[in-house]
């Protein structure tokens, strides 16, 4: 909305106010009359008192205001300037109209000589301001002069542009004048005071200057407030209205007074008997109130106006700022609601996320009432005639629009949620079905049990295995497909041997009774078993006979030939139909600007893939279809081939993917291209058959390993399956390293990616608290020599995750800490003595499990590795044997490394006052940090311990530097004591020569030998 201004208003105020001035006739006489400093002679406050000239109010006959020059004597006296000056101010005392209608002027002469009227009809006609009507002119009275003026007035009559009479008496200017309107000296009656008319007209000249400045200040506030800016924050256009008001309060109180003033003038003007100089006065006194009256009026007419639409903007920039926020808000709700796609896998967390948008609707409840409120505001508003009906309609529109889209959010996430809910529901119940069924299978049961099995199938909605499918796919999401897939297979299975069960008690019922050989409980249990087998959650029947078996081996080998037989069809189509048209050279004109060269980027290695299909691996299965054994051979002999291939591929999909968003499936060229092929899609949806293809195997492996008999055919399919998914992680891990960005270090340097994934950090640092503590989302990628921490990123726009690199961990300077109080998903990472310290939550507990296992082993090996690396540095310098025993390594029957097979353990003596050793805890002591890699009490029977016992003499096998106070430096060479066994590789010792205690790395010490131990020792060491 543009400022406001008041054009009209601001228009008449200043004519009232001109009008105002002009009719007084004060402002001008006294800007005018008055002088400055600077101009010559005197100003007509003292031009007035010697009475050169009188404006006494009277009239002529024809109601033409009169000027008296009077017989003083003193008209010579008067330089040009200052006649001058006090005609212009005589002339502007009666009004506008009486002036318009001209001047009567007499001159009185009759004691001063001839030629003095002569001058004075000069000036007159040069100087006076004002029109002229007639010039009086009262002759001198001596016979001399009179005779003189006889003589001369009849020549210069003529020479003036207004009328002049000479009169020989004052009798004749009664033919023109009536004797009221004439002062006693010319024989009139008019009672005229000089002394009293100055007085009044000072009084009339202050409150003329009072008006000016009134005026001024008016000016000066309607010009402010009409061009000032009423700016767009509320609170700034609070702030210029409350100004304005006091602004206005202010002159309307100088109005006030200014009135007052005026009355008091008015009393001391007005007495009775007045002359009608003195009335003429009064009327310009009332004429100046009554002005005043009229000017307040509109003033106060025009604050009306203005105040009332600063107030409307006032209102409008609220409504304004109102709708901002709360757009804003309900935008950050609209995205938390689409950002709400989880419907989780487990009933008790479909109900966690239930509540979870119970609360979330609570809170955007508040909200939308709050949006309902700026609504009716802004409804409101447009009812006042000074708002923009249109753009406040639209904010409105806007936010009823995105209230409906978040109510409509919310009711599709609880109805969604629902369903999810009546999803699991179900799916409980049918693992419930399939785990009473696996028992009723297990048992001996008759036809009653497994009719009733059937009956209560019907609780759940399961008559038939396809149709309970199809209704759970129904309600499946993206994020439950995979459960529901596997739960129907599940169900599909049990129902299928349920089945075969109850035919063959039919069956059984319907032949005679035979004698049946008693076998005991346990053993009909385990043939039961043999006769199951489960794979990935679903259990097979072994009721099925081998031919049922064989058919659907023959199906799935069937179907994995014809898939890849199409498959290698369809790279084909997509090489010969795109590619090759591509890179024809009289194509290249037909070509977008972006794809000309980028061939290679937009198909990546799909050439080395149809190649390798076409004239590899699809002709391996073609000759090893008959034999199940041989397919998975297959699958086994091409898994490096399988992960180099398509681990290119799948790491070039971004570049393609951002090289064809420019180009558009739409392109004319590419149209072509699909429409001489034939294809139903896009070229887009042909790239992704590559990723599609390397998922199907382990799905049709999963089958055939579900269908086969037990012996050689399971054992080479389970080792194809085990292949093809380590192809799977692979290509995965890939596709997420390669999204790490801003990594400081060389990752072809760190060893091989072990394992990598999502968890919570809680991160503290005792010596930089600035670290943050709180929970932090962060994907961690397992290397053999680092750990990465990184702060997974939002997809972009091609739907790809991307990971922020924010800190690594080297994995020779990190302990591991298992098991964390109060929650068995959590572990722990450190260094520098626990100085620095992440806590990490895995998703679950096999996950943490997993990862803990993975862990111990890399840092076990870098012990290994350490300890090796030290015993053979300190025995090529001193050449004496060390042998090397490690609590890993050695266990009840496995030789130390670096012993011969065959040959005894060392042994080492047990000092007869040694101290058992303390449990281990996740600190080596209660005074002392943790140790360099500590591991809580739930691994000791995973880690027995075979540490020398204390007491025993060690020597350094090198050099050590302490990195705690708990700790001891140690010396290569130098000789101690063992006290005390701690956690973790780390033994407490004392020095020789009393150097003092503390902790020491057992990777750096070993224990004394004699010589000739040690050189047995050494012998045996060199034989290997």
């Amino acid at each position: 909305m543009c400022r406001v201004k008041f054009c009209i208003s601001f228009t008449q105020m200043r004519l009232s106010l001109s009008l105002f001035f002009t009719k007084s006739g004060i402002l001008e006489a006294e800007c005018d009359g008055c002088g400055s400093d600077t101009d010559e002679g005197r100003n007509v406050g003292e031009l007035l008192l010697p009475q050169y000239a009188l404006a006494t109010g009277g009239l002529a006959k024809d109601h033409r205001p009169l000027i008296t020059f009077p017989d003083n004597n003193n008209f010579h006296l008067i330089t040009a300037s200052e006649y001058r000056r006090l005609l212009l101010y005589l002339t502007s005392v009666p009004t506008i109209l009486e002036a318009d209608m001209g001047f009567h002027i007499i001159i009185d002469r009759r004691k001063d000589r001839w030629n003095s009227v002569k001058t004075v009809l000069l000036r007159v006609s040069e100087f006076f301001p004002g029109i002229i009507h007639a010039v009086y002119v009262l002759r001198p009275a001596s016979f001399l002069q009179k005779a003189l003026s006889e003589v001369s007035s009849k020549l210069f009559k003529e020479e003036f542009r207004f009328r002049v009479h000479v009169c020989s008496s004052i009798e004749e200017l009664y033919e023109h004048f009536d004797k009221s309107q004439l002062t006693p000296d010319l024989g009139g009656e008019l009672q005229y005071s000089h002394s009293e008319w100055i007085q009044q007209r000072i009084a009339l000249e202050k409150f003329s200057t009072l008006m000016k400045e009134i005026s001024s200040k008016l000016d000066h506030f309607m010009h402010g407030i009409v061009d000032c800016d009423m700016g767009n924050d509320p609170s700034q256009t609070k702030d210029l209205l409350d100004c304005q008001e006091s602004r206005y309060k202010a002159l309307k109180t100088e109005l006030a007074s200014a009135t007052t003033q005026g009355e008091e003038l008015l009393t001391q003007v007005r007495k009775p008997n007045l002359t009608y100089n003195i009335i003429s006065h009064v009327a310009a006194v009332e004429r100046l109130l009554v002005q005043l009256e009229e000017t307040e009026k509109q003033f106060d007419n025009f604050w009306q106006k203005h105040s009332m639409k600063l107030n409307h903007w006032l209102k409008f920039r609220t409504f304004l700022l109102n709708f901002k926020q709360m757009q804003a808000t309900l935008d950050g709700h609209l995205k938390t609601a689409c950002d709400m796609t989880e419907v989780g896998e487990t009933a008790s967390r479909v109900e966690s996320l239930i509540q979870e948008a119970c609360d979330f609707e609570k809170l955007c409840n508040c909200d939308l009432t709050t949006a309902k409120e700026v609504i009716d505001d802004g409804e409101q508003l447009m009812q006042d005639p000074l708002s923009s009906v249109d753009h406040i309609e639209s904010k409105c529109e806007e936010l009823r629009r995105t209230s409906t889209l978040l109510l409509d959010k919310i009711q599709k996430r609880n109805l969604l949620l629902a369903k999810a809910r009546e999803l699991m529901d179900r799916i409980d119940k049918a693992n419930e079905w399939c785990a009473t069924g696996v028992e009723l299978l297990a048992g001996d049961r008759g036809l009653v049990a497994v009719d009733k099995l059937l009956k209560d199938a019907e609780s759940f909605g399961l008559t038939a295995p396809d149709q309970f499918r199809d209704m759970l796919m129904q309600s499946a999401t993206q994020e439950t497909r995979a459960l529901v897939t596997q739960v129907a297979q599940r169900v599909e299975d049990m129902w299928l041997m349920v089945t075969v069960k109850r035919a063959t008690l039919q069956r059984a019922a319907a032949k005679p009774a035979r004698p049946v050989q008693t076998v005991p409980p346990q053993s009909a249990t385990l043939a039961q078993a043999n006769q199951m087998e489960t794979s990935g959650g679903s259990v097979s029947s072994g009721g099925e006979d081998a031919e049922a078996r064989r058919s659907r081996r023959g199906h799935v080998l069937a179907e994995l030939l014809q898939t890849e037989r199409v498959y290698v069809q369809e790279l084909g189509s997509i090489l010969t139909g795109y590619k090759e048209e591509i890179e024809k050279s009289e194509n290249q004109n037909l070509l977008p600007s972006t794809l000309v060269g980028q061939a290679d980027v937009l198909f990546g290695n799909l050439h080395e893939l149809f190649t390798f299909h076409q004239d590899v691996f699809l002709k391996d299965l073609e000759r090893s279809i008959s034999a199940t054994e041989l397919v998975a051979l297959c699958f086994v002999e091409k898994r490096e081939t399988f992960f180099r291939l398509y681990s290119y591929y799948c790491q070039n999909i971004p570049r393609s993917e951002r090289l064809r968003e420019t180009l558009v499936d739409t392109h004319l060229f590419l149209q072509a291209c699909q429409l001489r092929l034939g294809h139903k899609l896009p070229l887009a949806a042909y790239l992704l058959k590559p990723v599609q293809r390397i998922t199907k195997y382990q799905l049709l492996l999963k089958d055939l390993l579900r269908y086969s008999e037990c012996g050689s055919m399971t054992t080479g399919l389970q080792q194809a399956l085990d292949c093809m998914l380590v192809v799977l992680k692979c290509v995965n891990d890939s596709m997420h390293q390669i999204a790490i960005t801003g990594v400081p270090v060389d990752l072809s340097q760190q060893g091989e990616l072990l394992m990598q994934g999502s968890f919570l950090v809680v991160s503290e640092n005792k010596r930089d608290l600035r670290l943050r503590i709180r929970p932090r989302r962060r994907h961690i990628f397992l290397y053999e020599k680092a750990m990465l921490f990184c702060k997974p990123a939002t997809k972009n726009s091609h739907n790809k995750a991307t990971y922020h690199f924010k800190h690594d961990l080297q994995m020779s300077q990190i302990g591991l800490t298992e098991s964390v109080k109060g929650d068995p998903r959590k572990f722990e990472v450190w260094r520098q003595g626990r100085q620095e310290v992440h806590t990490i939550t895995a998703p679950n507990v096999e996950v943490k499990r997993a990862w803990v296992d993975r862990i111990k082993r890399v840092l076990l090996d870098q012990l290994k590795e350490l300890k090796g690396e030290r015993v053979r540095q300190y025995g090529a310098q001193h050449h004496r044997t060390l042998i090397q025993t490690n609590s890993w390594d050695v266990g009840p029957g496995n030789p130390p490394r670096g012993v011969p097979p065959g040959a005894a353990a060392p042994t080492h003596p047990t000092h007869p006052a040694a101290p058992t050793h303390p449990p281990r805890t996740a600190s080596c002591d209660t005074h002392d940090e943790p140790c360099w890699s500590t591991d809580p009490s739930d691994d000791d029977d995973d880690e027995p311990d075979h540490a020398p016992a204390v007491g025993c003499a060690l020597v350094a096998l090198s050099d050590y530097t302490a990195v705690g106070a708990s700790e001891v430096s140690l010396r290569e060479g130098q000789h101690a004591e063992l006290l005390k066994v701690g956690c973790a590789g780390w033994w407490y010792v004392r020095l020789a020569g009393g150097s003092g205690e503390g902790w020491a790395p057992a990777a750096y010490l070993d224990q004394r030998k004699t010589s000739r131990s040690s050189s047995r020792s050494h012998d045996r060491l060199h034989e290997h």
